[in-house]
């Protein structure tokens, strides 16, 4: 019955996502091939489509870990913490949440540090602001 209630709850975060979230952060234009709701749009479709699946065809057993939960805990907090730097200042903000999240989960190897630290937000800030031509916080 739980993997049936978070398949359903799942199901719910992606209709809100696709319905309300999206339509009210995203802006309306009629230029270029990629729209800015079109990529968002799809992951809520397919994270709605996966918890209705997982509704209909709940599989495993469900238990509850509270070291599990705390760290789930400690992520999301990062990741607010980090989403609230962010629109101060991107070009400092990503990187240091990429350290913290890298350092967090175990990454003590210097190359996928610099990767995840230097190459990845690098990468994002080129795409969006350059490519795209969107600007970042």
């Amino acid at each position: 019955m739980e993997n049936r209630i978070s398949g359903m709850l799942v199901s719910l975060f992606g209709i809100v996502v696709l319905f309300f979230v999206i339509p009210s952060q995203t802006e309306v234009v009629d230029y270029g091939w990629l729209k800015p709701a079109t990529l968002p749009s799809i992951a809520a479709v397919i994270i709605t489509l996966s918890g209705v699946l997982h509704s209909v065809f709940p599989k495993g057993a469900v238990e509850f870990e509270p070291a599990s939960a705390l760290r789930a805990l400690l992520f999301l907090f990062i990741g607010a913490l980090g989403v609230w730097l962010m629109t101060f200042n991107y070009l400092i903000a990503a990187p240091m949440l990429m350290l913290v999240l890298m350092r967090v989960v175990g990454e003590r190897r210097w190359g996928w540090l610099f990767i995840g630290v230097v190459l990845l937000p690098a990468f994002i800030w080129f795409c969006v602001d350059y490519l795209l031509q969107r600007p970042l916080p």
